[in-house]
C-alpha cells in the first residue's frame, strides 16, 4: 500500500486540497505501516537476544573449562 507523505498531507489539507476523511485515511495507512515495522523490528530484537543468550551461555562454558583446576601439593615441610 503505497502512502504519501505526512506533512504533504498536512499541507494539502491545510490547503483544502484533501478532505479530512482523506487526510484521516493517509494517517490511518501511515499508523498501519509503523505497526508492520515495529512488530518487525520487535521479531528481530527477539531473535538477536535470543542469539546474544545462547553465545554468552556458550562463552561462559568455554571460560569455565579454560580455568586451571587446582591441584593438590605438598605443602613445604610435608612429605
Amino acid at each position: 500500500m503505497a502512502t504519501y507523505d505526512p506533512n504533504q498531507v498536512l499541507a494539502d489539507y491545510a490547503a483544502g486540497r484533501i478532505t479530512p476523511e482523506m487526510a484521516v485515511g493517509h494517517t490511518l495507512q501511515h499508523i498501519v505501516q509503523l505497526h508492520a515495522a515495529q512488530t518487525m523490528l520487535d521479531r528481530r530484537v527477539y531473535t538477536l537476544e535470543g542469539a546474544v543468550a545462547r553465545m554468552t551461555a556458550w562463552m561462559d562454558k568455554v571460560r569455565q573449562a579454560r580455568k586451571p583446576h587446582p591441584t593438590s601439593t605438598p605443602q613445604s615441610g610435608q612429605p
